[in-house]
């Protein structure tokens, strides 16, 4: 007779409970059935297993040898069929991850090395995009999926928060608000700001731009353009030169700081998020992979308001 599993599920059941009746119980299987299969187990080892008593049941000596050998081979299973699952849903391949440097910072390098932790068989290719292409690679497919600051009004993008953090307002530092503990949107009326260059990429760059100014407003002051950015270095000369100002997600602040930039905390402004955004008809296995950890992921990495998240 052949030794199955179940046979070795039983017999391990009935040791451990010292009674048929309790592993009967247990294993949700009638007590004469759990006799007759430690029967046959025995018959087919030559050997008694277990001393039936009034009591209960009691290992015999083989019965103890042979129950670790049992237990061993059970778990040597579960760890085999883990691991055959496991392989099942590894994912390999190359994926490249846009990253938008209006989302800089250290989440999504955190969030990156997870992944890539996760799974050791993707190779991530990072590649970073300016102002101006708010989709961050992917209406051009240069990129498969990306870490963006929405909007990104583009047809077939979907788009995920993964985070969010307060806003700060960037002004000269010898401007005369720059010493302030905080601003409201009434504070700075009428001062000029820096807009983003028109995205570029296909993406709606009046969405864009008007993210950027903080319009529409509630006052509903029309905000005056003393100068456009392309690129970071663009936006952070502009503010130092005076052609105006700038409203930021809070790490700016650690990420973008320079002299002659100063970072005021943005009162009554809604957060800013940091998004994960893919094309929606996009069945690639290896960037919903790396969507469901990331997302997963960027919990553990949560701050409280006021805190040092990662967007600009």
């Amino acid at each position: 007779m052949n030794i199955e599993l179940r046979h070795l599920r039983y017999f391990i059941t009935v040791a451990e409970e010292s009674s048929f009746t309790g592993a009967a119980r247990r294993t949700h299987v009638a007590q004469q059935v759990l006799s007759a299969q430690v029967r046959q187990l025995e018959d087919a080892l030559g050997v008694q297993l277990l001393e039936r008593t009034s009591r209960g049941a009691a290992l015999t000596p083989a019965g103890a040898a042979f129950l670790e050998a049992a237990r061993d081979t059970l778990a040597s299973l579960d760890r085999a069929v883990a691991a055959a699952r496991n392989a099942a849903r590894a994912v390999r391949g190359v994926l490249t991850v846009g990253l938008s440097v209006a989302a800089g910072g250290e989440l999504p390098t955190a969030l990156l090395a997870a992944f890539g932790a996760v799974e050791p068989q993707v190779e991530t290719r990072l590649r970073t995009f300016e102002l101006d292409q708010p989709g961050a690679g992917l209406l051009d497919h240069s990129a498969d999926i990306s870490f963006v600051r929405p909007p990104v009004a583009a047809p077939g993008i979907k788009l995920q928060q993964i985070a969010e953090e307060p806003r700060v307002f960037v002004l000269p530092s010898g401007h005369p608000l720059a010493g302030r503990q905080s601003l409201t949107m009434a504070d700075v009326a009428g001062l000029p700001w820096i807009a983003a260059a028109d995205a570029t990429d296909g993406s709606d760059p009046q969405r864009w731009r008007d993210d950027w100014l903080a319009r529409p407003r509630p006052g509903g002051d029309q905000p005056i353009i003393g100068g456009v950015a392309r690129t970071i270095d663009e936006w952070r000369e502009l503010v130092v030169a005076g052609r105006g100002i700038s409203l930021c997600p809070a790490s700016a602040e650690l990420f973008y700081a320079r002299p002659g930039l100063a970072f005021v905390r943005a009162s009554g402004v809604p957060p800013a998020a940091l998004c994960l955004a893919w094309r929606a008809d996009d069945a690639s296995p290896v960037v919903h992979r790396f969507i469901e950890v990331v997302a997963a992921r960027a919990l553990d990495h949560l701050v409280p308001a006021g805190g040092r998240s990662a967007n600009i």
